[in-house]
């Protein structure tokens, strides 16, 4: 079964809503945490689903390009391999901060 963009979308929202619901509840640096749940699901993608994630994130340009950009600033593009699992960190991270940004956002016009 292939990993599609609706599958990499939902888990992405699934992963802002508890980081969300977590700073809301606790408090704490939503950015920071935001990355280490990237880095988390990247660690874990790694070994299994890193060129999927990528393919899937084909399905919004915008932010295959983005995350194509961020990975290239970041880091070393000369091995393919750990590329493609940065892309996929690095897309993962900002569709999470996409969501979390709608919800801070909704927040802020209902207070």
């Amino acid at each position: 079964m292939s990993y599609t963009y609706g599958q990499f979308y939902n888990d992405t929202l699934e992963d802002a809503t508890e980081v969300f619901d977590e700073v809301e509840k606790y408090g704490g640096d939503a950015e920071r945490l935001l990355e280490e749940r990237a880095y988390s699901r990247g660690v874990e993608t790694y070994f299994c689903n890193a060129f999927e994630i990528v393919d899937a994130m084909r399905g919004d340009g915008r932010l295959f390009d983005d995350a194509t950009d961020k990975a290239e600033e970041l880091y070393d593009p000369s091995d393919f391999r750990e590329m493609v699992y940065k892309i996929a960190e690095q897309g993962y991270l900002l569709q999470m901060l996409e969501h979390y940004s709608r919800f801070v956002s909704v927040e802020e016009e209902t207070a």
